[in-house]
């Protein structure tokens, strides 16, 4: 009980001890390869899913599998489900891996129970709704004002600063992943990211990248 209580308790640490065992008790890990299915859009929400680890994607399907779009990237300790506590019982996205990656399923009635009883831990976790909300404010502004260098730009900045938290990291995103986060085409993207390679803006070793110039970074996500 210890082990899985060191595993999660920096997500759950405004839980109380007996609260905290309940929610160890029914929860369901699981393992899922990269590419594997998590959550199908459209299918019933019975879980929150928390990510012990590995990387997830969330997106919005698309009649064509080249249309999808990639709406945020989730790591370690993060949480999947919170817009559908009290809103929405179905999903409005799907989420896949993008690596090896393990979860807990969470059930989601005894979420809402806690939540209720519990103000501390309520708090918390609408901090972290509202972070994915002005992410997802973001996000919008970013695909429906910049041009594509902008749009890159700002995909990386937010790859390395707010998911890996590292300016070098291994890219987890596949070139098409990467024009599905920043709403182009393959081609585009590609054009994209080799314009900031070429600029040593950025450097990518055997699927590994670095930001170079952060400044630089910035200022094309800014005016791009």
């Amino acid at each position: 009980m210890k082990k899985n209580k060191e595993n999660i308790i920096g997500c759950f640490e405004n839980l109380t001890d007996k609260q905290l065992e309940i929610l160890i008790k029914n929860k369901v890990d699981l393992k899922y390869h990269k590419k594997e299915i998590i959550a199908k859009q459209g299918s019933y929400v019975s879980h929150i899913i928390f990510i012990k680890s590995g990387y997830l994607k969330l997106y919005i399907e698309s009649e064509f599998d080249s249309k999808d779009l990639i709406i945020n990237i989730f790591g370690p300790q993060q949480l999947i489900g919170l817009s559908s506590l009290f809103e929405s019982t179905t999903y409005q996205y799907s989420v896949a891996s993008l690596i090896e990656t393990e979860v807990c399923l969470f059930d989601i009635k005894e979420f809402k129970q806690m939540i209720t009883s519990n103000a501390e831990f309520a708090m918390s976790l609408l901090k972290r709704s509202n972070k994915s909300t002005i992410h997802a404010y973001n996000q919008m502004y970013n695909l429906t004002h910049k041009q594509l260098n902008g749009r890159i730009a700002s995909a990386f900045l937010y790859l390395s600063q707010q998911v890996f938290k590292n300016p070098k990291f291994k890219m987890l995103l596949s070139r098409s992943e990467m024009a599905n986060f920043t709403a182009m085409s393959t081609m585009s993207a590609v054009r994209a990211i080799n314009d900031l390679k070429q600029q040593k803006i950025i450097s990518d070793n055997n699927g590994v990248v670095e930001i170079l110039d952060v400044d630089a970074l910035r200022k094309i996500s800014k005016f791009g």
